[in-house]
This record gives structure tokens, sequence and C-alpha cells, in this order.
């Protein structure tokens, strides 16, 4: 074990993997998936390969677990915001889409790593298995606010969870094209797209998002 792993092994766990995590998803930005290899990413956080083999199992593990601490923070940010709004469900909704669309979640080195771990998706089971707990978890908060606002417009039978897949849809291309060309459009402009689709949910009427009725 290098001087350099003794010192990184009395670091707080927390501030551990805050500091692999930051290793990782810099050598994501600068190599991509498939290049940024345990031993550059080794060499980014300045501990040997020995080290980071005794905590995971396999480069498809540590970035699993890099894609969870990002999209932890990114949850954390979303609620936070929805919990600060004004209680009116529409109000909750804006607070999303601002927080959506906040410097923080539009931060360069943020885009960069999502463009990765969407990359590596479909190749590694580990990180699929991150991406569909995260996913998961995003469209529950999602839903949640969108069957609060039907239930405080009295829609019956709205589909809340087909609604929320929409709208994440939505959200997850503008984020893409941000990525790809922060030009294209402005946070503010993003906010409004957003927006207007809320306002054609309740022009319509839920149209399109009720929940399907199995006959009898």
């Amino acid at each position: 074990m290098t001087t350099q792993d003794v010192r990184y092994s009395r670091l707080d766990p927390e501030l551990r993997k805050a500091r692999l995590i930051d290793a990782t998803l810099a050598c994501l930005k600068r190599y991509g998936f498939q290049g940024a290899s345990i031993r550059k990413i080794c060499a980014e956080a300045g501990v040997s390969v020995g080290l980071i083999n005794h905590h995971y199992a396999s480069k498809d593990e540590l970035v699993a677990e890099a894609y969870l601490a990002i999209t932890g923070r990114v949850m954390g940010l979303l609620r936070a915001a929805i919990d600060a709004a004004p209680p009116s469900p529409r109000a909750r909704l804006s607070a999303f889409f601002q927080a959506s669309f906040s410097a923080e979640l539009l931060e360069p080195h943020l885009l960069d790593a999502w463009l990765a771990f969407w990359g590596a998706v479909k190749t590694a089971q580990a990180i699929n298995a991150a991406h569909e707990q995260s996913y998961a978890e995003y469209r529950r908060i999602l839903a949640g606010v969108l069957g609060d606002l039907a239930r405080d417009e009295g829609w019956r039978d709205f589909d809340a969870g087909l609604a929320a897949i929409s709208l994440s849809a939505l959200l997850d291309g503008l984020w893409l094209e941000s990525g790809l060309n922060p030009g294209t459009f402005s946070p503010e402009q993003g906010i409004r797209i957003c927006e207007a689709w809320v306002d054609g949910l309740l022009a319509s009427e839920m149209q399109g998002f009720r929940a399907s009725i199995s006959a009898c």
C-alpha cells in the first residue's frame, strides 16, 4: 500500500467516496466510459489500483456508484425545491422546473457525466441497474406532484405514472440538448417549455393520460 493509499484510507468514509467519485467523473468527462479505465481513475484519485479493487469488483460497479451519488444529489436538490415552494401543486411543479434548469444542474461537468452515464446504460448491467433505480425515483417524484395536481383539479382516472414518463422524457431531451449544445435554448426557455406542457395538460383536462380501465 502506498503512502497516498494510507492517507486516503484514513479519511472519513464519505470524504473518501466523494474524492473517488470526483476522480471517476473527471475521467468520464475526459475519456468517455470506454476510455475511463480503473488505472486512469486511480491515477486521477492518486491511489493504487489495488486499493480500488479492494472496494469495487469492477469499473462498472465504481461508475454505477458514481451514477447513484450524482442522481442522489440531483434528487435532493429537486425535493428541496418542491418542499420550499408554496403548497399548491402547480407552484410545486414550477419549483421543480426552476430547480431542473438551475445553474447547478446545468453545470457542464455534470451534463458531461450524464452523457457518459447514458452511453453506458446498455453496455453494463451495474450501471443499467443504477439507472433503473434513479429513474424510478425521479418518476415517483414527478408522479407525486402530478397526482396532487389531478386531485386539485378534481380529475378522475388520471394516470400520474404515465404523465410522469411523458414529462420526464421532455426534461431528459432538454437536458441532452443543453449538454450537446448549450446555445440552443436558455434555462428560462427550458422552464417555459415545461410550463407549456403543464398548461396543455390543464387545458385538455388530462386527455391522453386517463388510466386504462380493464373490461369486466
